[in-house]
């Protein structure tokens, strides 16, 4: 019997001793599988107005300067005058029955009362997909509209800047683009609009960008 008794007491301890608290195990778990989540994540690229951007200097201090693409376009050599007194038509669909899939966007758009583009022109853009948009303008004058230049023809994954123009200019620039993101080097999907003929036409960028 002193046998069985020591027995029995051996096979107690040793079973104790190969269980551990079943929390112990969950919370080691967990604390793995954080850790396996917690991977560090690179931060989305941050888009800055580059034209109101100023950049503070200290002594000993390098900074590194965005460059400035708005500075170095020459809009004034297609410059226009802009309408300000003016009171807009009624819109036009008419002439432009697929501009009524986006009815909505186009009127709100043509709500405010400030020209965007070439001394008469409201512009509506909004997205289309990945690194795409898409877009119309409308003149106040007659309530016409007309599309812009933009879609996936003109899209570029890496876009320093889009959709870039002004009331006192027919340049419209529909992207600055680089070919890799850490080019250093852009090209422009670049137009200007014909106000005789409604309508855009290429333009290389030797033509209106600014010597050094």
């Amino acid at each position: 019997m002193t046998r069985l008794i020591a027995f029995l007491v051996i096979i107690f301890i040793a079973v104790g001793c190969n269980n551990k608290p079943k929390t112990q195990d969950a919370e080691q778990l967990r604390a793995d599988t954080l850790t396996s989540i917690a991977a560090p994540v690179d931060e989305p690229k941050k888009m800055v107005d580059k034209t109101t951007m100023d950049t503070p200097v200290t002594d000993n201090e390098t900074v590194e300067v965005e460059p400035n693409y708005w500075d170095a376009i020459n809009f004034e050599k297609y410059a226009v005058e802009e309408d300000k007194n003016f009171t807009k038509a009624p819109l036009n669909w008419a002439d432009n029955p697929e501009a009524k899939d986006f009815k909505t966007k186009i009127t709100e758009a043509y709500e405010r009362d400030e020209v965007d583009f070439a001394g008469h022109y409201i512009l509506a853009t909004f997205g289309c997909g990945a690194s795409c948009i898409m877009g119309f303008m409308m003149d106040v004058r007659d309530g016409k509209i007309y599309d812009l230049p933009l879609g996936e023809e003109n899209s570029c994954l890496f876009a320093e800047d889009r959709v870039v123009c002004k009331s006192t200019s027919q340049l419209f620039i529909a992207g600055i683009c680089k070919e890799k993101m850490d080019d250093e080097a852009v090209y422009y999907k670049s137009y200007l609009w014909d106000e005789e003929e409604k309508e855009f036409i290429t333009i290389d960028a030797k033509e209106f960008l600014k010597k050094p």
